[in-house]
């Protein structure tokens, strides 16, 4: 019977209790994997708009932090791209003992909401910038902030003292771009 429903069907959209019950895990799926896609592009995108100046014209190490699932294979994607004059290393770091093995080489830190559970040194090392999705606003370490905002957009707001501290230069493109800081998040 569901079999003939569906040929029947297939070609309309259908309000059924089993329609939405079949298509719901797929649309979740699809909408989890489109923003996570859509943080790793700003992530990727933040790497045009910053100069170290220790790395000028070399690769880049982006240190994916506890990235999994959907965001781990988003971040597979940026090894195939390439910059002008700059190649990315995508790095994934798992586990407090990668950190330390790791942490010196890395030029960008990206943690995912899934990354909170493993924790950084209280300083990260000069020349070390972190990016992090919805991170504590407290947290001074973190140089550039993925936020969702009330109407489920994606904004990014810059700490320039955190900018300062990782010794990087930051195009005045991206900090025009960023939003202001306020005191509450959203």
């Amino acid at each position: 019977m569901l079999g003939r429903w569906a040929k029947v069907t297939g070609r309309r959209l259908v309000y059924s209790g089993v329609g939405v019950l079949l298509f719901t895990p797929f649309f979740v799926a699809s909408a989890n994997a489109s923003e996570a896609s859509l943080r790793v592009a700003f992530v990727y995108n933040f790497l045009k708009f910053i100069e170290w100046p220790a790395h000028k014209d070399q690769s880049v190490s982006l240190c994916a932090l506890g990235a999994e699932g959907v965001t781990r294979q988003a971040l597979a994607q940026l090894e195939k791209k390439s910059q002008p004059q700059r190649q990315t290393r995508v790095v994934y770091l798992d586990k407090t003992a990668d950190l330390d093995q790791y942490l010196n080489s890395c030029q960008m830190i990206y943690r995912p909401a899934s990354g909170e559970r493993i924790s950084l040194p209280a300083q990260l090392p000069p020349g070390v910038l972190l990016v992090a999705d919805e991170p504590d606003p407290r947290d001074g370490r973190v140089a550039i902030a993925l936020l969702r905002t009330n109407d489920n957009r994606i904004e990014f707001v810059i700490n320039e003292q955190a900018i300062a501290s990782a010794g990087v230069k930051v195009s005045s493109q991206l900090l025009k771009l960023a939003k202001k800081p306020t005191m509450e998040r959203r």
